[in-house]
């Protein structure tokens, strides 16, 4: 299915959203919107689906969700144990929030940087976790510019966290798409790739899109996105399979070659490799709602 896409609201009296939800369970509704969303788990349990990452929450975790990343959270009555209800906050905002223009306040620089991060999903651990959810829990007393400052402070830490206390989560298919700028070798290059993953790629080719050595180029590409050319086309071409799952009919065999694999095997193995589930147990996953 193809995520809905929801138009959010707030009140004429703030620039964001905050609630503090408590409902019997939450439905699996996969969507998507334009704003920036942070999810703060209280007291639920239950499955999170954010692009094509699919996993189990537990009460405490904290998400952070960039613009048009579809997503959705699914407990049902039976999951929340003792408690009455799942209980979580939430906070919606779009990128100019309170006539912020984030990029050209240099006191904000924290927020740009998170802001970039946030297109694939991003799940905070540890100290930071436990810093953001006291001020989350604070927010709730507060309101007008005191609400609004502490919004930004929680931004502010969420941009500062550490590289250890900060988890990416879903693939780069799943996100807005490349912007790139022409002048940039690794923007042309990943460009290339996106443009052209259901082809066979050439890792020689894409050196002389850089007007680079293979070797220069190897050492270059790995340093400027983490990873290996073949692991980046890998979980590019795995994160569009993950895409033709949810919204299409399309069998295994036809989105393994849709997506650029040449080899059924190849495709189960290194869909295991990124997901560690089968594709046909990844479809059944979504199919089902969790």
């Amino acid at each position: 299915m193809k995520p809905v896409s929801v138009k959010l609201t707030t009140s004429p009296q703030s620039s964001f959203k905050f609630k503090r939800i408590k409902l019997a369970s939450f439905e699996f509704n996969w969507h998507c919107h334009p704003e920036y969303e942070i999810m703060l788990m209280l007291r639920s349990k239950g499955k999170r689906f954010i692009g094509d990452n699919i996993s189990y929450y537990q009460p405490g975790d904290l998400f952070f969700i960039g613009p048009n990343l579809p997503h959705t959270w699914y407990a049902s009555n039976g999951s929340r144990g003792k408690q009455k209800f799942h209980e979580a906050i939430l906070i919606q905002f779009p990128e100019n929030f309170a006539g912020l223009d984030v990029h050209r306040v240099p006191e904000l620089k924290s927020l740009q940087q998170l802001f970039a991060s946030a297109s694939r999903g991003l799940q905070f651990h540890g100290e930071i976790r436990r810093q953001v959810m006291e001020k989350m829990l604070e927010m709730e007393a507060l309101e007008g510019l005191e609400r609004l400052l502490k919004l930004i402070e929680i931004l502010d830490l969420l941009g500062r966290a550490e590289r250890e206390q900060r988890e990416v989560l879903s693939s780069i298919d799943f996100t807005r798409g490349f912007q790139p700028d022409e002048q940039s070798r690794i923007d042309r290059v990943c460009t290339y790739i996106n443009r052209n993953y259901r082809e066979q790629l050439r890792l020689e080719d894409a050196a002389e899109i850089a007007n680079m050595s293979v070797t220069a180029f190897s050492r270059f590409f790995k340093k400027s996105t983490g990873k290996t050319f073949i692991k980046y086309v890998n979980e590019l071409r795995i994160g569009q399979a993950c895409k033709l799952l949810i919204e299409s009919e399309l069998t295994i065999a036809e989105i393994c070659y849709k997506v650029g694999f040449n080899n059924l095997s190849n495709f189960n193995r290194r869909f295991f490799e990124r997901h560690e589930i089968s594709p046909k147990r990844y479809r059944q996953e979504f199919g089902v709602g969790g």
